[in-house]
């Protein structure tokens, strides 16, 4: 079996991660701040939004590859790709501060879900 859907919304990810290192990497430059934050609050929360996305993509990513390798119908691992890149950009966006923090929330909240289900999916599909 290959894992063509889980390797889509890798490709997605990796398209998403390279964004917010290109946001980090825009914003040092502004600054002239080569490590740390130089306690800037907007870089900090860039460095906080890239961050949190290697965090917690990863250890989705292969929840979700467990969940199609052992035979989850295409449109639950299409679901969980898309919930995803979804919650990581919600949460990416709500970083930004400036009453888009509920964007921060609903990234939260929705990644926490994903992982719990997938987490108790793929348990699950492997018992039984």
């Amino acid at each position: 079996m290959t894992l063509t859907l889980t390797a889509f919304y890798a490709g997605l990810a990796g398209l998403l991660y390279l964004f917010l290192s290109i946001h980090v990497i825009k914003q040092r430059l502004v600054l002239r701040q080569g490590l740390g934050d130089g306690g800037d609050d907007t870089l900090n929360r860039r460095i906080r939004a890239h961050g949190n996305f290697n965090e917690y993509a990863p250890l989705t990513l292969i929840l979700i590859a467990g969940f199609e390798t052992m035979g989850a119908p295409a449109l639950f691992v299409h679901l969980a790709g898309i919930v995803l890149i979804v919650s990581r950009a919600l949460h990416a966006y709500g970083m930004q501060g400036g009453g888009k923090e509920w964007g921060r929330k609903y990234g939260i909240l929705s990644t926490f879900a994903l992982l719990l289900i997938l987490s108790f999916a793929d348990i699950l599909m492997a018992i039984f």
